[in-house]
């Protein structure tokens, strides 16, 4: 079933011509960014603007957008706080973005600098009428449409007819085309198709409506002008995205929304909180370990395909064919080597120190925002260990408001011990140091990273359930009755922080929802939808139903989406120190590799990979889209452990058509070659490797059966890779003694018809493997109390689509 260690280390050096196409061109795009801000040549300067207060029509994320860049540049990537420069609000007209794009960018950069630009506001589609006698021969129209970034004096969207006073995206690409540098990140979390209405289920949408004018400002026809005539760009020659100098991180596609969503605390766009909260965890001195469809991933979990984050590199610049290896330079910190490859990812930072070092004050921006909900007064924080006395701080937190918490700081009681051996020695050898005067050396620093040691999860943890806010007032009393009698279930304002939204199902949706199960009558009534209104799968009901009655027949879904909830809260990839990668890859049609995810433990640039598949793999152009597999080929993962202890894993697959399956680990007697197969087996030994499921042999028909068929319907598919130091022992109770149900030829996937009662048992055997480090605290029963180094978990999110011929 496994690869011993000889082989494993023999062949890895053989792998990475299989292994570096597909799946490298993703990581190539989101390093090069990554490369980008965290190059050591060179100045960097950056420009952020966020704007939410908006005449008539406001926004809630944008100044947050701002301050999680600026966070992230200063603590993750080394940029000076006086090179970043913010607008905000009502900072941000027309003119001073301009001008102050000339001013701190253009004028002081230098060719070997680095330059971001990050713009968080509504966007627009400006159509400007065309001279007849200008009008191309061959367009039947007499309209064209440009882009615009709107700026806090853009004029109101019931103006018609009035001066545009935007920034045109015309104007933009002409001054980015101004900088002395070719270093240069553009972040655009905004969007310029406006679909008619200011909300996506409860998701706001950052375009204004487009607006059809003849006048444009005038100072902003003579920017450009100006900007033109410094370019030697002729007349009203066009400048496309392909002529721009370095990348263009943009929230969504070209007709698509952007969207930003209310958090508990705090508001923020969908796309830069998943791209900034992915970068707080890339290593150093390696392979930058995010990939850019996990983010992607995270924000269509919510939009579904309105919202596909896209990236744009100057056509110059084929990084798909680059061939170096990009790394990360860490961010100096006290006592530092920073030549240590082996210095761990963030989570967050310090960004004060008060009570004489007693109390911290915190930046998590590095936490996925699920996680980020469950950081109570119980969480445990610490920072790096210092690199001359091997001592670290916890911080144990006391509250947290957004994104913001106060934590008290203790110093790591591990190493308690060698400190008063220092101090000691320090005595003995008559020195003018005592234990006292060694504390200004051991004071914890504004600036210092932190990282997770104790997540704290609740038990009685509910599935939160918003209303529509176009339901009635009488569907609205009666849905909250009927969800009152459901266990685990808690509705909330529509204006809340929630997992789903309760709402009537349009007839538009029905018909453009492809991986919707339909009852049989014509159309549904209610359904359970993402924030973003994308239609959950097997919720949705028979035309004319009750509210009551139709929560009803949405209990086992509500089991399934809340047991989903669960083991999602245990993703830490980019937390825990277990050495663990992991492989999707398809085996037939053809070989090739989808995903790929590792943990924060592996991050030695040098590390070889390797792989079971032998085959080709598809050598397709970089696309922006998530990894797709098609209906009826057959996948397998691939689990390395690079550790030095065996890992015990199970595998949990959240399909597209709403149902929740397990590679059963109590399987017996279905391999031929391994008839002893016992609960054990689900293992992987240190330096091994584990095909998932394994391959069968079936000696009768003389065949070899390689991982599974992907079945179901076309939409997007999760599956979770959870492993610990520790057997599953509960876990596997729970699937003995529950339903499992088999599903057609593969022996080894079995769906799950108690889900959560599994999901349950997973977190206690988590808690039971966390034992050792967490049996000194004092927490609540209430909580399971979770080492984030006693067990990994691994996400690959993914879409199933249509067989192709």
């Amino acid at each position: 079933m496994g690869l011993k260690r000889r082989e494993f280390l023999q062949r890895a050096s053989l792998a990475l011509g299989v292994l570096g196409i597909n799946q490298a061109g993703w990581w190539r795009l989101q390093n090069y960014y990554s490369e980008a801000l965290a190059q050591t040549t060179g100045g960097k300067l950056a420009f952020l603007v966020g704007i939410n207060e908006y005449l008539n029509a406001s926004l809630s994320g944008c100044v947050t957008d701002v301050e999680m860049q600026r966070e992230l540049l200063i603590h993750r990537f080394g940029f000076l706080p006086a090179d970043i420069l913010t607008l905000t609000n009502e900072q941000a007209t027309r003119e001073n973005i301009e001008t102050a794009f000339i001013s701190h960018l253009t004028d002081q950069a230098k060719p070997d600098d680095l330059v971001v630009f990050h713009f968080s506001g509504y966007g627009s589609r400006v159509t400007k009428m065309i001279d007849q006698n200008k009008q191309n021969e061959l367009s039947t129209s007499n309209l064209i449409f440009q882009n615009s970034l709107v700026p806090i004096d853009g004029i109101a969207s019931n103006n018609e007819g009035a001066e545009i006073n935007d920034v045109l995206e015309e104007t933009l690409w002409l001054l980015l085309r101004s900088l002395p540098t070719k270093k240069v990140v553009t972040i655009l979390d905004t969007s310029y198709v406006y679909p008619g209405k200011n909300l996506q289920g409860n998701l706001r949408i950052r375009s204004r409506p487009s607006l059809t004018t003849e006048q444009i400002n005038m100072k902003e026809k003579a920017m450009q002008m100006q900007l033109r005539h410094q370019q030697n760009i002729l007349g009203e020659q066009e400048i496309y995205e392909s002529q721009l100098k370095g990348l263009v991180l943009k929230a969504s596609q070209q007709n698509q929304f952007a969207t930003e969503a209310d958090w508990n605390g705090f508001s923020s766009g969908l796309f830069t909180y998943a791209l900034t909260q992915n970068l707080w965890s890339t290593a150093p001195a390696t392979r930058l370990q995010i990939s850019f469809s996990q983010a992607a991933g995270e924000v269509e979990q919510i939009t579904g395909v309105n919202q596909q984050p896209e990236f744009k590199q100057a056509k110059q610049q084929n990084i798909a064919q680059s061939t170096k290896v990009p790394t990360i330079i860490p961010v100096a910190i006290s006592n530092q080597n920073i030549f240590n490859p082996l210095l761990p990812s963030a989570t967050g930072v310090i960004t004060s120190v008060e009570d004489n070092g007693k109390t911290a004050n915190l930046w998590l921006g590095g936490l996925p925002v699920s996680i980020l909900d469950t950081v109570t007064s119980y969480s445990l924080f610490k920072t790096f260990p210092d690199f001359d006395l091997d001592l670290s701080f916890e911080l144990q937190i006391q509250n947290r408001n957004g994104l913001k918490a106060k934590a008290s700081v203790i110093i790591d009681t591990n190493n308690s011990q060698q400190l008063s051996d220092i101090n000691q020695e320090n005595i003995n050898d008559q020195t003018q140091k005592t234990s006292q005067n060694l504390l200004p050396n051991l004071q914890l620093l504004t600036g210092s990273l932190v990282q997770e040691k104790i997540r704290v999860l609740p038990q009685s943890l509910n599935l939160m359930i918003a209303l529509d806010h176009n339901m009635s007032r009488i569907e609205r009393v009666d849905a909250t009755s009927g969800f009152s009698a459901i266990p685990k279930v808690t509705v909330v304002a529509d204006t809340q922080a929630a997992d789903y939204i309760f709402s009537r199902v349009e007839e538009t949706t029905i018909a453009q929802s492809s991986s919707a199960i339909l009852p049989s009558t014509s159309q549904g009534h209610y359904a359970l939808f993402s924030l973003g209104k994308v239609l959950i799968p097997k919720t949705i009901g028979e035309k004319g139903e009750a509210v009551k009655g139709a929560i009803e027949r949405l209990r086992s879904p509500l089991e399934t989406l809340l047991a989903a909830k669960m083991l999602r809260l245990t993703k830490n990839e980019g937390s825990t120190q277990i050495k663990l990668r992991a492989n999707l890859a398809t085996v037939t049609p053809n070989a090739r590799l989808i995903l790929k995810r590792e943990t924060l433990g592996v991050r030695d640039g040098t590390t070889k990979f390797l792989t079971d598949i032998n085959e080709d793999i598809d050598k397709s152009e970089i696309s922006n889209s998530l990894g797709t597999l098609p209906i009826g080929s057959r996948i397998q993962y691939q689990l390395y452990n690079y550790g030095d202890r065996p890992v015990y894993f199970m595998l949990v697959i959240l399909d597209s058509s709403g149902r929740f399956f397990v590679v059963d680990p109590t399987i017996s007697n279905q391999l031929e070659n391994d008839p002893q197969l016992s609960l054990t087996e689900l293992i992987v030994s240190p330096g091994d490797s584990v095909n998932i499921p394994p391959v069968i042999n079936n000696s009768s028909k003389n065949t070899k059966s390689l991982g599974w068929r992907v079945i179901g319907s076309e939409g997007l598919e999760e599956s979770l890779i959870i492993c610990s130091h520790q057997p599953f022992k509960k876990t596997i109770a729970t699937l003995v003694d529950g339903k499992v149900f088999q599903i057609r030829d593969d022996q080894l996937i079995k769906e799950i018809l108690n889900p959560l009662a599994v999901a349950q048992a997973t977190l206690q055997d988590l808690q039971s493997a966390s034992q050792l480090a967490t049996q000194s605290l004092e927490l609540s029963t209430d909580n399971y109390a979770l080492d984030i180094n006693s067990w990994a978990t691994l996400s690959f999110v993914y879409r199933v689509v249509k067989k192709t011929l």
